[in-house]
Parts: C-alpha cells; structure tokens; sequence
C-alpha cells in the first residue's frame, strides 16, 4: 500500500466564472478534497452556485484575501475605504503585490477586521468554512502571521501554515508547474516521492475567453489561461486519477491532516 497522502487544494475559486466551472470538474472527476475561495473576488457567489452543494465531500477554505494580482478584474475590501484605508491603492482596490501592501505600511487591525468580514461574507453565503490559508502568502505582511493564527484558533479553524510549520505536512517537495501531460507529469513524480503528507496546490482554469483577459502588470493575456487549464489537467486527467486509485495514494481534506 502506497504511504503518499496528498492534501490536494484548488486555490482561488471566486476569481472568475470559469475558474468556478473548472474547480467543480477537479472535484467531480478529479482528485481535488479542499477548495480555497476568494470572498472579495468578483465570481464569489457563483463558486457557491456552483460548489455549496459539495460541502460533505470537501473542505472549503477561507483563502485570506488583500492583493489584487491582475489588470483585470480588480477587487477591493469587503469593509470600504474608511475602515481599511491602509490596505487599498489609489484605485480603491488592493495592492498587486505584498511587496507595494507592506511598502504601505497596513495596519494589522485594519488587515484582521477585513479578514474578519470575508469569512462572515462566505458563511453568509452558505459555505461550511474548515480551514484558512494565505493568498500570496500575505501572512508574511505586518505580523498578520500571527493574529491570523488567533483569528484561526477564535473561529475553530485550521490553519494552513501552522499544519506546514508543525511539519505535519509539506508542500510537495521539487514539484512545479505542469508541461504539456500534467496528469501523466504528476503520477510520474508521484511515483518517485517518499512516503508523506504533501499539500499540492493548483489554480484549475481554462482557454475560454473570460481566462485569457486574466494577466499581471507584466504578462502578456492567454498566458495564465494555458497555465491554468494544465493545473486543471494535473488535478483529472485520468492518467493521475488512475494512478492514485490504483497505487493508493490518500487523497485528504484539511479535517483529516
């Protein structure tokens, strides 16, 4: 019997329609267990369209929130400016980076009122929330590492980075982003990796037109897409759905690390 356990995670549902649709496929067909949603994000009450009646077959997770990576779309606070004026640009919308959010100087009561508000909105929609984890890992901005931590322990929740601190679990170690076979990519890796409890994230997307806007300042449109719809394939392509049944690998959700 395989020992591999595999904490498999979908990042950033509620980003887009499509990444919405896709996410639902990795579940249904694939191998995903936890699903991270962004409650600020522009597609978030379509995720619960689309994945709140999934809640006893994965975890959901609040995926902490306060960048804006791309050119479009933009998103802001839930809270508005007057609350959490240190966490927002000129624009109204937050930061692209945690670099230009920490150059700001936020203040960390402003940053864990607003990460406050998105769990609220997300249970307001429905969702069971079991975890939180970081976007862009901005728990590394202002000590927020820390009150997120608290807010974790207040709320029952488990928290991403204390699981990865506690060596409970690591990232899945030499992996990166997929080529042009994902699955077949990953079952190989898989079969050369040590047993352990690994946490494999991925961003599952597709070619459709609403992805191929998706850019940062720097990138060019249709290339996100292309990485995207591969991180959708590393998690169903049946070569690695066949390769976890038939070896065994343990496919977890956050509640069962």
């Amino acid at each position: 019997m395989n020992s591999v356990r595999l904490v498999t995670r979908a990042d950033d549902a509620g980003a887009a329609v499509a990444m919405n649709r896709a996410i639902r496929n990795t579940v249904r067909a694939g191998i995903v267990r936890n699903v991270s949603l962004m409650a600020p994000a522009p597609a978030i009450r379509n995720a619960f369209e689309l994945l709140g009646e999934m809640q006893n077959e994965i975890d959901f997770g609040l995926h902490v929130t306060l960048t804006s990576q791309w050119v479009a779309p933009r998103w802001g606070s839930i809270l508005g400016r007057d609350e959490v004026s240190s966490l927002l640009g000129d624009d109204g919308t937050f930061f692209h980076t945690c670099e230009e959010l920490a150059a700001n100087k936020p203040d960390v009561d402003e940053m864990i009122r607003e990460v406050a508000a998105q769990y609220d909105e997300l249970v307001d929609l429905g969702f069971q929330i079991s975890y939180l984890d970081e976007h862009m890992h901005v728990g590394a901005v202002g000590g927020l590492a820390e009150a997120l931590a608290e807010f974790a322990d207040e709320h029952g929740l488990i928290y991403d980075r204390r699981l990865i601190d506690s060596g409970a679990m690591e990232k899945l170690p030499g992996w990166t982003t997929p080529g042009e076979h994902p699955g077949t990519e990953l079952a190989d890796f898989l079969a050369d990796t040590a047993d352990g409890t690994y946490l494999l994230i991925g961003h599952p997307g597709t070619k459709d037109e609403e992805m191929q806007q998706l850019r940062k300042p720097e990138g060019n449109s249709g290339e996100v897409a292309v990485q995207w719809n591969r991180q959708r394939r590393m998690f169903m392509d049946i070569e690695i759905v066949d390769y976890c049944e038939n070896v065994g690998i343990q496919l977890l959700r956050y509640s069962d690390v």
